[in-house]
């Protein structure tokens, strides 16, 4: 929560291997405090232990949601967000499959949103539904 805070609780959001923790959907341990924060932004002084991540990607509101007070990226946005920056390949399918199992989105929509991020992002989504 410091980190947050620190970065601006206004425009910066818990994201990738950190939101997958908190959002309880792989068994990760993040190196550092993920946040994602607007271009705009890019420019803020990373905090220690703190790795800050831009978005050319737009949060819409459903990208967002609220864990322990903090702004955290939605599952479905953290999902694709850990695939595509290189989170090990077995906890991106975990996540997945944590994803659909718990109704928070459909194969339909992982599978149209990975699209839009790659094939390697597709492909890995993919295994992850095979496995659920």
């Amino acid at each position: 929560m410091a980190a947050w805070l620190a970065a601006g609780k206004e425009t910066a959001v818990v994201s990738h291997e950190s939101a997958l923790v908190l959002l309880d959907l792989s068994d990760v341990v993040p190196h550092a405090v993920h946040l994602l924060i607007p271009r705009s932004r890019r420019g803020l002084v990373r905090p220690w232990g703190v790795a800050l991540h831009t978005t050319r990607y737009t949060l819409a509101p459903g990208d967002v949601v609220t864990r322990e007070g903090m702004r955290v990226t939605a599952p479905l946005r953290t999902v694709l967000d850990v695939a595509e920056t290189g989170t090990a390949s077995e906890q991106v399918i975990m996540a997945v499959e944590q994803t659909k199992r718990r109704g928070w989105a459909t194969d339909a929509l992982l599978r149209e949103r990975a699209r839009s991020r790659g094939a390697r992002v597709a492909e890995l989504i993919e295994r992850g539904l095979q496995v659920a």
